[in-house]
Protein backbone atom coordinates (compact mmCIF):
# COMPACT_ATOMS: atom_id res chain seq x y z
CA UNK A 1 0.00 0.00 0.00
CA UNK A 2 2.83 2.36 0.84
CA UNK A 3 4.37 1.87 -2.59
CA UNK A 4 1.02 2.69 -4.21
CA UNK A 5 0.75 5.85 -2.13
CA UNK A 6 4.28 6.82 -3.16
CA UNK A 7 3.36 6.44 -6.85
CA UNK A 8 0.13 8.38 -6.38
CA UNK A 9 2.36 11.16 -5.00
CA UNK A 10 4.52 10.98 -8.14
CA UNK A 11 1.36 11.16 -10.28
CA UNK A 12 0.16 14.11 -8.19
CA UNK A 13 3.42 15.94 -8.88
CA UNK A 14 3.24 15.16 -12.61
CA UNK A 15 -0.34 16.44 -12.87
CA UNK A 16 0.48 19.47 -10.75
CA UNK A 17 3.44 20.40 -12.91
CA UNK A 18 1.58 19.68 -16.16
CA UNK A 19 -1.34 21.89 -15.17
CA UNK A 20 0.40 24.42 -12.94
CA UNK A 21 4.02 24.39 -14.04
CA UNK A 22 3.82 27.93 -15.37
CA UNK A 23 2.46 29.14 -12.07
CA UNK A 24 5.18 27.26 -10.16
CA UNK A 25 7.81 28.90 -12.37
CA UNK A 26 6.25 32.31 -11.76
CA UNK A 27 6.57 31.73 -8.02
CA UNK A 28 10.27 30.96 -8.43
CA UNK A 29 10.81 33.90 -10.82
CA UNK A 30 9.22 36.23 -8.29
CA UNK A 31 11.80 35.26 -5.69
CA UNK A 32 9.82 32.45 -4.01
CA UNK A 33 9.75 34.10 -0.56
CA UNK A 34 6.28 35.53 -0.07
CA UNK A 35 5.41 34.89 -3.73
CA UNK A 36 2.66 32.35 -3.02
CA UNK A 37 0.34 34.20 -0.67
CA UNK A 38 -0.24 37.03 -3.14
CA UNK A 39 -2.52 34.95 -5.38
CA UNK A 40 -5.16 32.27 -4.80
CA UNK A 41 -4.16 30.35 -7.93
CA UNK A 42 -0.55 30.21 -6.71
CA UNK A 43 -1.73 28.89 -3.35
CA UNK A 44 -3.69 26.11 -5.04
CA UNK A 45 -0.71 25.00 -7.16
CA UNK A 46 1.70 25.28 -4.24
CA UNK A 47 -0.44 23.13 -1.94
CA UNK A 48 -1.19 20.65 -4.72
CA UNK A 49 2.55 20.12 -5.17
CA UNK A 50 3.19 19.99 -1.41
CA UNK A 51 0.46 17.33 -1.08
CA UNK A 52 2.24 15.20 -3.68
CA UNK A 53 5.50 15.39 -1.77
CA UNK A 54 3.71 14.48 1.47
CA UNK A 55 2.18 11.45 -0.26
CA UNK A 56 5.64 10.35 -1.40
CA UNK A 57 7.09 10.76 2.10
CA UNK A 58 4.16 8.96 3.73
CA UNK A 59 4.15 6.23 1.11
CA UNK A 60 7.83 5.54 1.57
CA UNK A 61 7.45 5.42 5.35
CA UNK A 62 4.47 3.07 5.12
CA UNK A 63 6.28 0.82 2.65
CA UNK A 64 9.13 0.45 5.14
CA UNK A 65 6.67 -0.31 7.93
CA UNK A 66 4.89 -2.88 5.76
CA UNK A 67 8.14 -4.82 5.45
CA UNK A 68 7.91 -5.49 9.19
CA UNK A 69 4.18 -6.18 9.56
CA UNK A 70 0.79 -5.52 7.94
CA UNK A 71 -0.66 -2.07 8.44
CA UNK A 72 -3.41 -1.83 11.07
CA UNK A 73 -7.00 -2.02 9.77
CA UNK A 74 -7.43 1.54 11.04
CA UNK A 75 -5.31 2.73 8.09
CA UNK A 76 -7.79 1.09 5.75
CA UNK A 77 -10.72 2.86 7.38
CA UNK A 78 -8.95 6.22 7.14
CA UNK A 79 -8.19 5.62 3.46
CA UNK A 80 -11.76 4.55 2.79
CA UNK A 81 -13.08 7.71 4.48
CA UNK A 82 -10.64 9.86 2.51
CA UNK A 83 -11.66 8.25 -0.79
CA UNK A 84 -15.37 8.64 -0.13
CA UNK A 85 -15.36 12.13 1.39
CA UNK A 86 -12.88 13.54 -1.10
CA UNK A 87 -14.27 11.68 -4.09
CA UNK A 88 -17.85 12.72 -3.41
CA UNK A 89 -16.79 16.35 -2.93
CA UNK A 90 -14.65 16.32 -6.10
CA UNK A 91 -15.84 13.38 -8.26
CA UNK A 92 -13.36 14.00 -11.09
CA UNK A 93 -10.32 13.65 -8.86
CA UNK A 94 -7.69 11.21 -7.70
CA UNK A 95 -9.36 10.67 -4.32
CA UNK A 96 -10.80 7.43 -5.71
CA UNK A 97 -7.24 6.04 -5.90
CA UNK A 98 -7.41 5.58 -2.13
CA UNK A 99 -10.09 2.87 -2.55
CA UNK A 100 -7.74 0.13 -3.81
CA UNK A 101 -5.22 1.14 -1.16
CA UNK A 102 -7.86 0.74 1.55
CA UNK A 103 -8.86 -2.64 0.13
CA UNK A 104 -5.24 -3.75 0.16
CA UNK A 105 -4.87 -2.77 3.82
CA UNK A 106 -8.03 -4.72 4.72
CA UNK A 107 -6.91 -7.83 2.80
CA UNK A 108 -3.40 -7.83 4.22
CA UNK A 109 -4.53 -7.15 7.79
CA UNK A 110 -6.52 -10.41 7.76
CA UNK A 111 -3.42 -12.52 7.17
Amino acid sequence: MGTLLFWVGILHEAVGLALGGGIALAIVRDGYVGAVEVDREREVVFWFLVAGVLMMIGGRALALLERERPLPREFGWWLLALALLGGLAIPASGFWLALPMAALVFVRSRR
